[in-house]
């Protein structure tokens, strides 16, 4: 049996003490019960639930920055439920109240680092209300493209008319504000940039034979009608100030990180959702010199690569 001095006992009674601290605050942060976000989870899926906060019961005596990330949370988690349910409703009304509760919240470490994703989730939920209602038509004719894309022999013209109508429901959509860049469920279980979704129909439509370019030996331009050459396609070459792809360029993002540097990279990192829309060159090149960047209805102007002073 071991026994244990009376000099022992006080050091012992601190090691017990920490761990039942660290029990204790754990579920402030983490504990799943309480719908607890975690931020890496959050980057990574944009889902309200990810969001740091707990919208669930809290631990009696919260702190009152717990308690309001959980007030603002909670109402945020009722907007996105209602727009994946394809209802608007009273949903900018709630958004006004969870900014008017994380507005009010106290100044403390974590309240403060949280602010930048509850102004993220904003900006999303806000860009969602944009989109509610092309959401029927965009679910609608892109599974029409990738119904016909999942036959062995799909019928070209059928695709191409698909694919037609599925392309210019993406571009109506963009039209009236909605950034697609944007992480949406087109298809149940698939969260992935609008972007994507819309480059699948673009691709099909060219397979089924939408946009066909004639086919010329090496070297030499397509001839017209009148046997005169035919101007440059143009159409196809992204010029200055183009935004396909997001501003991407279909650049990944960890070259992104690479190549910015200073504020830009940090307002990149912040904004883990998207690659900001910008007059210049697709890609970190033309994001690098651009003096302002959008996200959505969010501006942000840059003198080199320091934030812009207001």
């Amino acid at each position: 049996m071991v026994r244990l001095s009376l000099a022992s006992l006080p050091l012992l009674g601190l090691i017990l003490l920490s761990d039942t601290v660290a029990q204790a605050e754990e579920p402030w942060w983490r504990d799943p019960e309480r719908g607890c976000g975690k931020v890496e989870a959050w980057k990574r899926t944009s889902r309200i639930a990810d969001l740091p906060g707990c919208d669930g019961e809290l631990k009696g005596g919260a702190p009152p920055g717990e308690v309001a990330m959980h007030d603002a949370k909670k109402l945020l988690h009722e907007v996105e439920k209602q727009l994946e349910g394809g209802q608007v409703g009273d949903a900018e009304a709630k958004i006004a109240q969870a900014t008017v509760i994380m507005n009010k919240a106290p100044s403390d470490a974590r309240v403060n680092w949280a602010r930048v994703q509850f102004d993220m989730a904003i900006s999303i939920l806000k860009t969602k209300i944009t989109l509610a209602p092309r959401v029927a038509k965009l679910r609608s004719t892109f599974k029409a493209v990738a119904d016909l894309t999942a036959q062995s022999k799909s019928d070209p013209k059928a695709l191409a008319s698909a694919a037609d109508a599925c392309v210019q429901a993406f571009k109506d959509a963009e039209a009236q504000g909605a950034n697609l860049t944007l992480q949406f469920e087109l298809t149940a279980g698939k969260a992935r940039p609008l972007r994507d979704d819309l480059a699948e129909c673009e691709a099909a439509k060219t397979r089924g034979g939408g946009d066909a370019v004639a086919t010329t030996e090496p070297g030499k331009t397509a001839a017209t009608d009148a046997g005169k050459p035919a101007a440059p396609d143009t159409a196809s070459k992204p010029a200055a100030g183009d935004k396909k792809g997001g501003s991407d360029g279909g650049v990944p993002r960890a070259k992104w990180v690479k190549k910015l540097k200073g504020d830009r990279k940090k307002v990149f990192e912040s904004h883990a959702d998207a690659f900001p829309e910008y007059d210049g060159d697709p890609g970190p090149k033309g994001a690098a010199k651009a003096s302002e960047w959008h996200y959505g209805s969010e501006v942000i102007k840059f003198k080199g690569n320091k934030l812009a002073k207001k």
